[in-house]
């Protein structure tokens, strides 16, 4: 076996570089301009204002997540531990293994992280307590090591066995990373309303905005489906995303809109 080469290295990093900056930057337009669209139509999740110095910090932070993600997913790809492959079947698992795999892997991650030992490592992304487009890859670099293993190990697995499909894998690529960043606007950017059946499948953006507000929460990637096993899930959270259909943003970080709401049990606390 050849030992790779520097320059296939330096080749492989411009190339996940490239996707990884342009994915960001469209996510980012697509994300404000969406988020424009809806407080247009009203769907504003927290009528707030943000910190001081908030977008200026989550541009850090995404920056941050970008000098640690790239070069290890850029070395995976020159180490051959990551490889693309044809094929039906090879394309439908190169999107279900990721996104499903990465579910599997940031809930029981994510609340770890919630732990009081572990939150320095997440403090970062909490800084936003509204959030904006920005704060999707806004991570400190320990919690970006996090998430190289989530959306990495998926893919090496795969190609153990020449079953990554290229296509399917750049569909996976462009929902997740575009759908992060917009995600994380400060209002329903899809003009349909969600159900309690439909968050087995996707969350609304209300969903995960009241984990920034409260924290102890709302801890699962897409779906609600592991909070609501878990009991991590907050009981008013439909109330709160019908209201700001309803054209009323909340007005507080910690309001709540069920008098004997509690907040859900946390063992990793």
């Amino acid at each position: 076996m050849d030992t790779p080469s520097p320059e296939s290295y330096l080749g492989a990093l411009a190339i996940v570089a490239a996707l990884c900056v342009s994915a960001t930057i469209v996510g980012l337009l697509v994300g404000h301009a969406a988020e424009r669209l809806a407080f247009r139509g009203r769907r504003k999740v927290f009528d707030l204002k943000l910190k001081r110095g908030q977008v200026a910090k989550e541009a850090l932070g995404t920056a941050l997540f970008h000098l640690v993600f790239v070069p290890v997913a850029a070395l995976a790809i020159h180490l051959g531990w990551i490889r693309f492959s044809d094929g039906w079947l090879a394309n439908v698992l190169g999107f279900a293994g990721p996104w499903f795999g990465f579910q599997l892997f940031y809930y029981p991650f994510h609340r770890a992280l919630h732990h009081r030992r572990l939150f320095w490592a997440h403090r970062w992304h909490h800084h936003s307590l509204v959030t904006t487009p920005m704060t999707g890859f806004s991570m400190h670099p320990a919690e970006a090591v996090g998430w190289c293993v989530g959306l990495l190990s998926p893919l090496i697995a795969l190609s153990a066995f020449d079953l990554l499909g290229g296509v399917g894998f750049g569909v996976f690529f462009g929902v997740f990373w575009i759908g992060n960043i917009a995600g994380h606007a400060n209002a329903e950017i899809v003009p349909v309303p969600s159900s309690w059946a439909s968050t087995f499948i996707s969350n609304p953006i209300s969903y995960h905005s009241l984990h920034h507000a409260r924290f102890d929460g709302h801890y699962g990637f897409v779906a609600a489906t592991f909070d609501r096993l878990f009991g991590t899930e907050w009981s008013d959270w439909l109330a709160v995303h019908r209201r700001v259909f309803g054209g009323e943003p909340l007005t507080s970080l910690r309001q709540r809109l069920d008098a004997d709401v509690q907040a859900p049990s946390d063992g990793a606390e």
